[in-house]
Order: structure tokens, then sequence, then C-alpha cells
């Protein structure tokens, strides 16, 4: 079993420990929704909010969506800008509506905020932390449940000597088939960030680089 699914954390569920800088710029898209192959790429096919894999969803990606970071005041055009939004699962995004998160996606993480305990729940860290967490319901029951299940289910496949667990692993924790091909879309005003198509996770599978887990 490789080492670093062998350790005693919630790696799965930890937060990015720096804020990223968005590798990806398609511009010029009029449905905000034609942004999706890029996001999944940006937030490596999980939630920003809750951390919830594709793979942990039988719908996969149709679980997910595209969410604006900032709420559009009705009757306003609406911002979406490539920055201005988010990759996240469907409750978190249709639970925080159109209220605004208390942080700025764009220069912090999260992981200063929250953290994921072992038992599914996840514990704010500050009053911003806490703010994101009620906002999201990120301690709604059914979510601290299926944090403890897919934990203990990890766990429990590091420690068996079955060869399907391995097989098991790399379904739940590595990346998921349908990488989108970045290459080959159009966007229609351009790529403000071309360079980044190379460094996709499809790109980095193509050149076998690619990791196993994530």
């Amino acid at each position: 079993m490789p080492e670093s699914l062998c350790t005693g954390s919630q790696s799965e569920f930890e937060y990015p420990t720096e804020p990223p800088p968005r590798r990806h710029g398609p511009l010029g898209y009029l449905d905000y929704r034609s942004y999706k192959p890029w996001l999944r790429d940006e937030f490596t096919f999980r939630c920003v909010y809750c951390l919830w894999r594709e793979a942990w969803e039988p719908d996969g990606p149709h679980a997910f969506g595209v969410d604006h970071v900032q709420p559009q005041p009705t009757g306003a055009e609406v911002d979406s800008s490539y920055d201005s939004l988010v990759y996240a699962c469907n409750t978190c995004n249709s639970t925080r509506r159109d209220v605004p998160p208390p942080m700025e996606f764009r220069e912090e993480t999260l992981r200063p905020h929250l953290r994921v305990l072992t038992d599914g729940t996840i514990e704010a860290r500050t009053i911003a932390g806490q703010e994101l967490l009620e906002l999201c319901r990120l301690n709604r029951p059914l979510l601290i449940a299926a944090r403890h299940r897919m934990l203990t289910l990890i766990r429990v496949l590091q420690q068996s000597q079955n060869p399907e667990a391995l097989r098991l692993l790399r379904e739940l924790l590595g990346f998921p088939p349908d990488l989108p091909n970045l290459a080959v879309l159009r966007p229609p005003d351009g790529n403000a960030r071309p360079e980044g198509i190379e460094q996709s996770y499809f790109s980095r599978r193509i050149r076998g680089e690619l990791p196993e887990f994530y």
C-alpha cells in the first residue's frame, strides 16, 4: 500500500494549504455553465466548500455545478467571468443561495478556517469559518455521516490485504476517467492563460505524470 495512503490524517478532506492561482482563463462564454469543464480541472473534481468528490457521487459530475462566488443582484448584469466562478456540489451551491461567503476565495484558502475531524464533523477555526460552516450547512447530519463512512471505508481498504482493496482505493481517491480535454475547447474570446492547458490533468495523464491518488 502506498505510504501516502497509510497515514492517520483525514487527507481526503484537507483544504488546500494555499490559495492556488487560477491556471485557466477561458473567456467569453455567454452561458456560464460552459465553464464547467475548466472549473472541474481547476478545483480538482471536488466541491470547493465541502470537498466531496465527483468519484463519490453516483451521478459523478452531474451532482456538481458552477457557482457564482458573489451573489448576483436581481435585474443586474450577471458577472460570469471565469475568475468569479467556483466548482461546487449542487447541495452546497443551493444551500448557500444568494449569500456571499465570508472570505475571498481568490485570495485565501479555507484551511485556516475549517478542519475535518475523524468523526466526520467539521470544526470551525475562525469566526469566518463558523459563518461558512453555517452558511453551507457543512455539519448537516447526513453529510457528517457520509464523511465518517467514507473515512472509515478508506481506512479499512488501506489495511486490507485483499487485492481488490487497491483497485477500490484507486476508484475512490484517483482522478476520474473522464478528464476534460481542455485543448480541444474553443472559448469564444480565447484563453487568457493558455499555458494552463499543459498543466491540466488530462495533459498530465497523457504525459504519464498524473499521480495515482490525490
